[in-house]
């Protein structure tokens, strides 16, 4: 009896130990799978053609319009001046602080580039850098083909035409 207890005990620690094995492997070879992914959507011609940037920013409570007033009056002629595409801005529609910022770039190189330049340079940390960032609690970037836009905005079109697929929201 004692020693299928043994046996039982060895086997259960054994399989738990397999278990783990297996579920690092595992979580190794999806993370090499992301990896790669990413690396190969990096190196995919996609990358090559138009982006559009959004950022999401988290503006300190109460303060969201004397933001939007520095952002237009400060921040839109300077991004002009360095030849951004500003595709739309201003307060979001779901809280009271939170700000958008849509930007339209030839691709993702190009991205790189106009911003590092743009905010090293003298306009930016001379001019409104510190009066817009003093106001900003959190912002986060998602960069998005302008193919992916275009299926976006293909499908609210065809959500607000075809009264069938307004019902299935």
């Amino acid at each position: 009896m004692l020693s299928r207890r043994v046996y039982l005990s060895f086997a259960a620690a054994t399989s738990f130990a397999l278990s783990a094995v297996a579920a690092t492997i595992f979580a190794q070879t999806e993370q090499t799978k992301d990896t790669q992914e990413k690396n190969n959507s990096m190196a995919n011609p996609a990358a090559s053609h138009e982006v559009f940037e959004i950022l999401t920013l988290d503006i300190k409570p109460g303060r969201r319009d004397e933001f939007h007033n520095i952002y237009v009056t400060q921040s839109v002629p300077l991004l002009k001046k360095w030849n951004f595409n500003l595709v739309a801005y201003g307060p979001a529609l779901h809280d009271a602080n939170s700000y958008y910022v849509i930007r339209r770039f030839k691709n993702l190189d190009e991205r790189e580039k106009s911003e590092n330049a743009f905010y090293d340079s003298d306009d930016w940390k001379l001019g409104p850098r510190d009066a817009i960032m003093g106001l900003v609690e959190h912002f986060a970037y998602a960069v998005v083909s302008a193919d992916t836009l275009k299926k976006i905005s293909e499908e609210i079109t065809m959500t607000d035409t075809n009264p069938k697929t307004k019902d299935k929201r």
